[in-house]
């Protein structure tokens, strides 16, 4: 049976980022699944209706759609997707991870402290979405062209990353798939402070941490996205 490998994309975000990650692994033998998640590919008003749970739900289906076509299933996720993955490795077999850009935590007054004051009170309905004032968090303006995701992000959809966050911190210890761990420091979304958290946290003997140096957030779509690619394809294909 071929080996799997489950690719997971961003918030606001479709499978169509990881385009540069599915190539290589489907040229090395990997069998590929790139759900899309609920609320995505339509527009911003539907994500707001959505939930990390219905997120994950896509998820999982699409686990275990590939476990039983494949011998193992690796996975990789990109920001939101890197969450969902160690969710998933938490509960199920996964074979090897590569977390792209996972924010494990969020930094700064607006995200710890007035975005849940906003998602928790009557102001929730007249500050609804924010925009993207910094812009897509690719460095490649090739990137910037090619990238499909919403201009709006739903604030209730934020939130639902902050609990993903929650639930997932505490589940690290238990999580002993080999990891792979790929940030910038020069991201504007994810701080690039969950390398050391991850790297404290997981149960996993084997983590594997690479540092970029030009990219930004979407680190499949930025600079270094070919870089990137031959890190997860070679830490895919090793053995366990």
């Amino acid at each position: 049976m071929p080996r799997g490998a489950l690719l997971i994309h961003g918030f606001t975000a479709t499978p169509a980022c990881l385009d540069s990650l599915r190539r290589p692994l489907e040229e090395a033998g990997f069998l590929v699944e790139a759900p899309l998640l609920a609320g995505h590919g339509t527009n911003a008003r539907e994500l707001r209706r959505t939930t990390w749970r219905q997120w994950y739900q896509g998820v999982l289906s699409a686990y275990e759609a590939l476990e039983k076509k494949t011998d193992s299933v690796c996975v990789a996720g990109q920001s939101l997707g890197g969450l969902l993955a160690l969710k998933l490795a938490s509960e199920r077999r996964v074979r090897r991870l590569a977390l792209l850009a996972t924010p494990l935590l969020f930094e700064g007054f607006a995200m710890n402290r007035l975005l849940p004051v906003i998602a928790g009170s009557p102001l929730r309905h007249l500050y609804a979405y924010q925009p993207k004032l910094l812009g897509s968090a690719i460095n490649d303006p090739e990137g910037r062209k090619v990238f499909q995701s919403y201009y709006w992000m739903p604030v209730a959809g934020v939130m639902e990353i902050v609990r993903l966050q929650e639930d997932v911190r505490p589940r690290l210890p238990k999580i002993m798939a080999p990891a792979l761990i790929v940030h910038s420091p020069r991201d504007t979304t994810a701080p690039y402070a969950s390398v050391a958290y991850l790297e404290k946290h997981l149960g996993s003997k084997t983590i594997r941490a690479v540092t970029l140096k030009r990219s930004n957030h979407v680190l499949t779509l930025d600079y270094e996205k070919a870089l990137v690619a031959r890190e997860v394809v070679e830490f895919f294909g090793g053995s366990s």
